[in-house]
C-alpha cells in the first residue's frame, strides 16, 4: 500500500514536484512525508492593512514575515464581497452561486433548509477521506443547523461559532448569534472568553501539538477585525498613536491577527512543520466600510469595485515554493482546494472552478490561470467580469455598467465604457454565458438595501467607498499599488 500511494504521487504531481522536499522520504521509516494546510483567514480585512501590502498607519510584523517566507499576490481576488458565500467559494472551489449559495444565512440552529448545499463536496471532506485530520477553529457561517455544521461537513474537529460574528469577551448559555457560546463539535460548551482572537489561537496550538505526527488540514477563521470593535489595551497600546478611535480600535483588532500569525507560525517551527505545512493567509472579502483601508482600491467590503473583492492573498511553503516572492496574475480564493490537493497529490473533482497554482506560484508559468473572473450578487442584481487587463462592473446601485482598464487604473477611477462599447458587448456576452448556469439564490438576504445606502452615503460625501472620516477622501486614491 506505501509504494502504491508513493507511485500515484508522482504520478500525480510530476517531475517538478517530486524534487521538492515536500515528497523527500522519512530515512527512519520511508514513508513519503504529506504535505500539511493552514488556512488561516481574517474577516473583513482592508486590502492595504498589512504591513506587505502598504499599510501606512500601523505595522503587521509577523504577517509580513509570512509574504516573506512565501508569495505574496497582488491580484487576489475572493468569489463573493461579503461572508458567507465567499466563504463557500473558498471551502468548495467552486462558485457558490453554481449551488445556489448566494446570500448570508440567517442564524438559526433548528433550521435544515438554510446552509451550505450538503451535496457539495468540500476540501476538509476530501482531505478526511485522504486520511488527514481536519479541524476549523472560529467561524463557520454556512448554516447553524445541524445538517450543515462542520462536523457534518468533513471537519474531524470544530471548535468556535456557528454564526457569523460573536462579541470578543461574551458568551450566554443559550445565546444566539453574536453572543452564543463556543462550540466544540456538534455541541455547546460552557467555556467563557478571555479574549475570542487570542483564544482561538489558543486553539490552534492545540491542535497543532495533538496532529503534529499525522497529516492534517487546519482552517484558522478568526473573527477579527469583524465588527464589534472590542480590543484589549494590550493590542490598544500597539497602536495608541492613531488619533481616530474607529480607526485605533479596528487596527487594535488586525494587532490580534497578527499576533495570533505569530503564535502559529512559532508553533509549526518548534514541531519542525514549517516545511511540510501549506500556509495560506487572506480575508474573507473587502475591509470593512469606515475604518478599513482598500485605497488605492475603490469601494469596500459589498461592492463589486475592487475594494470589496481583491484582497490579501499570501502562499508560504518554505523549500517546496518560492520566499520572498510576488505574483501578478489574476488568482482566486477558489484555487486554493485545486492547489492544497495538487500539492498533496490528491484529486481534484471535476466540478471545480479554482485552478492549481504551484506552476505560477513557482513562476513555472506566466499564463493567467483564470483567462476570465466573474462575481454575482443577490441573483444578478449585481455582476462584475474581469478579463484580463478589462474588467465591467454593474453593482446594484448603478444605471449602467462601467468598464474598466485595471492595468493602467487599478483604483477604477475611469470608466472607458463610453470609448470602448466593443469590449463593453464582449464582456457583457462573458457575463451571460456564465450566468446561464448558475442556479438562483436558495434564500435571500439584506444586501441590496445596504449597497443603495452605501452608495448614497459615499456620493453624498464625494468618496469613491463609503467615507472614511479618519482621512482625507482624496488621499491616496491614486496610489500605486503596493
Amino acid at each position: 500500500m506505501n509504494f502504491l500511494f508513493a507511485f500515484t504521487l508522482c504520478l500525480t504531481i510530476g517531475p517538478t514536484l517530486q524534487a521538492a522536499r515536500v515528497h523527500d522520504l522519512d530515512s527512519s521509516n520511508r514513508q513519503p512525508v504529506r504535505p500539511n494546510l493552514v488556512v488561516i483567514m481574517a474577516d473583513d480585512l482592508g486590502y492595504r492593512d498589512l504591513g506587505c501590502y502598504g499599510c501606512i498607519d500601523f505595522q503587521t510584523p509577523n504577517i509580513d514575515r509570512l509574504a516573506q517566507r512565501g508569495i505574496r499576490c497582488t491580484n487576489g481576488y475572493v468569489s463573493h464581497p461579503y461572508c458567507s458565500p465567499s466563504r463557500a467559494g473558498v471551502l468548495s472551489g467552486r462558485y457558490q452561486q453554481t449551488f445556489g449559495h448566494e446570500s448570508n444565512p440567517p442564524y438559526n440552529e433548528k433550521n435544515s433548509e438554510i446552509g451550505i448545499d450538503p451535496a457539495t463536496r468540500l476540501l476538509p471532506d476530501l482531505f478526511q477521506q485522504a486520511g488527514y485530520v481536519t479541524g476549523l477553529i472560529g467561524k463557520w457561517h454556512l448554516g447553524a443547523g445541524q445538517p450543515f455544521r462542520p462536523n457534518r461537513r468533513g471537519f474531524t474537529q470544530f471548535y468556535g461559532f456557528l454564526g457569523g460574528g460573536h462579541h470578543y469577551f461574551k458568551t450566554t448559555p443559550g445565546g444566539k448569534d453574536y453572543e452564543s457560546p463556543m462550540w466544540r463539535n456538534d455541541e455547546p460548551t460552557n467555556d467563557t472568553l478571555t479574549y475570542l482572537t487570542d483564544d482561538l489561537t489558543g486553539q490552534a496550538e492545540q491542535f497543532l501539538d495533538q496532529h503534529r505526527s499525522e497529516p492534517f488540514c487546519l482552517f484558522l477563521m478568526y473573527n477579527a477585525p469583524h465588527s464589534p470593535d472590542h480590543v484589549t489595551e494590550r493590542y490598544l497600546e500597539r497602536v495608541d498613536h492613531i488619533q481616530h478611535a474607529g480607526r485605533r480600535k479596528y487596527a487594535a483588532l488586525v494587532q490580534g491577527v497578527d499576533e495570533g500569525v505569530k503564535r502559529v507560525l512559532a508553533r509549526l517551527e518548534q514541531l519542525q512543520l514549517t516545511e511540510t505545512t501549506l500556509v495560506v493567509f487572506l480575508s474573507d472579502n473587502g475591509g470593512r466600510r469606515g475604518v478599513a483601508d482598500n485605497r488605492p482600491l475603490r469601494g469596500n467590503k459589498g461592492w463589486l469595485h475592487e475594494g470589496g473583492i481583491r484582497v490579501p492573498l499570501i502562499f508560504s511553503m518554505p523549500g517546496t515554493l518560492p520566499q520572498d516572492s510576488t505574483l501578478d496574475l489574476p488568482v482566486s480564493a477558489l484555487d486554493i482546494l485545486p492547489t492544497a490537493l495538487g500539492l498533496a497529490g490528491l484529486e481534484t473533482p471535476a466540478d471545480v472552478d479554482g485552478v492549481d497554482l504551484v506552476p505560477c506560484l513557482r513562476s513555472e508559468s506566466t499564463e493567467p490561470p483564470h483567462p476570465t473572473l466573474y462575481w454575482r450578487v443577490s441573483g444578478g442584481q449585481g455582476y462584475a467580469v474581469r478579463h484580463g487587463r478589462w474588467k465591467l462592473v454593474r453593482d446594484i446601485p448603478m444605471e449602467a455598467p462601467a468598464l474598466y482598464d485595471l492595468q493602467q487604473d487599478p483604483g477604477e477611477n475611469r470608466d472607458l465604457s463610453a470609448s470602448h462599447p466593443q469590449v463593453c458587448r464582449e464582456m457583457e456576452v462573458r457575463y451571460q454565458n456564465w450566468t446561464k448556469r448558475l442556479e438562483p439564490p436558495r434564500w435571500q438576504d439584506a444586501h441590496p438595501d445596504y449597497a443603495w445606502k452605501e452608495r448614497a452615503a459615499a456620493e453624498a460625501a464625494g468618496t469613491r467607498q463609503y467615507p472614511m472620516p479618519w482621512t482625507e477622501p482624496s488621499v491616496g486614491n491614486d496610489q500605486e499599488m503596493p
